[in-house]
């Protein structure tokens, strides 16, 4: 939410804002008070301060509130004060107190648009410097819009359009397709700093499979749009992501493989494997996925793979108690043929 401040004793309110063409989408307030004035700066980070106020703007403010160098600054100042009016910094304008309407909403729409370029021209500058994958979730989680879902809500859904690329901040979500009988095929299980949705890069990529969370989670979600300038501006983020969906797809084909040929026992203790470093964290509250979905991972029925867990805890592997799995023997369970 981006916000315009007035301070001065008198009220602003009698300017026709809506007659300004940047301002009519823009939150404006206005504050009287200094302390107030400190709060919202703070809080808001306003992008134009208009300083109509008899006290003058010290460096204490200054010195409290760093964020000012950053704001844009318009001072309004009486003709005599003119020829000894001096900015305190760079972003610091001024108009004569003898203004009218027109003059200081051109004033204004002249600094948010000057605003508005320098912030793009920065956002440019800084896109231009994302060379890997890690470097993208960083600016993901920065610029990024911030999303929470309840449990059990769906983010997207299977053969809809699909408008972003996410990132998990915290909480699990899983994939899933639905074959035509109608029965749920899960494809995949998605946790912290993952990304999700990259489906391809043309606009507007289909969705293949629907995302459900298991759990409350928190995301944060950037255009297609924006992501796809990010690889045309960084052809090492290109080759480090190619390198992702490549191990990814080898990684699939392995599972293709165990589902396939390998034991119910070692399909099941390989899906304990997959949590293997969540279940070993003393400070873990144990899985939230269902054994139904566990199952379905694995590529076994619920009943097989339920009498899979009770074989690995009778032999001392892992231990059950309620919904909770722990592993006894790491060593064991990765050597299950």
């Amino acid at each position: 939410m981006k916000y315009v401040v007035f301070f001065s004793e008198k009220d602003f309110s009698s300017f026709k804002i809506d007659q300004s063409a940047v301002l009519k989408d823009w939150h404006y307030a206005y504050i009287n008070s200094l302390k107030i004035l400190r709060n919202f700066i703070i809080e808001k980070k306003p992008e134009l301060i208009i300083w109509k106020h008899t006290t003058k703007i010290s460096s204490e403010l200054f010195n409290n509130t760093p964020e000012l160098y950053n704001t844009q600054l318009l001072s309004i100042i009486s003709e005599e004060s003119l020829e000894t009016w001096q900015p305190i910094h760079s972003k610091h304008h001024y108009l004569p107190d003898s203004f009218s309407t027109v003059e200081l909403l051109s004033k204004i729409d002249a600094l948010l648009c000057l605003n508005n370029e320098e912030i793009i021209e920065s956002e440019k500058a800084q896109r231009g410097l994302i060379s890997n994958i890690e470097t993208l979730k960083n600016y993901i989680k920065e610029k990024g819009e911030e999303l929470t879902w309840d449990k059990n809500k769906m983010i997207f859904r299977e053969n809809r359009h699909s408008s972003f690329i996410y990132l998990l901040n915290s909480g699990l979500v899983k994939t899933s397709r639905m074959d035509q009988l109608g029965k749920e095929l899960i494809t995949g299980i998605y946790r912290n700093n993952e990304l999700l949705g990259l489906y391809g890069f043309q606009k507007d990529p289909i969705c293949p499979e629907t995302a459900t969370t298991l759990e409350a989670t928190k995301m944060y979600r950037i255009l297609y749009k924006d992501f796809k300038e990010i690889l045309q501006e960084n052809p090492g983020l290109s080759l480090d992501l190619a390198q992702h969906l490549t191990d990814t797809v080898s990684r699939l084909k392995s599972q293709l493989l165990e589902m396939a040929y390998a034991s119910v026992l070692k399909k099941t203790s390989n899906i304990i494997l997959q949590f293997a470093d969540d279940l070993q964290n003393p400070d873990f509250q144990g899985l939230k996925i269902s054994r139904t979905d566990l199952a379905s991972i694995a590529g076994i029925s619920p009943e097989s793979f339920i009498r899979s867990l009770s074989c690995l805890k009778k032999e001392g592997i892992i231990s059950i108690k309620g919904k909770n799995i722990n592993i006894l023997n790491s060593e064991k369970l990765q050597h299950i043929t």
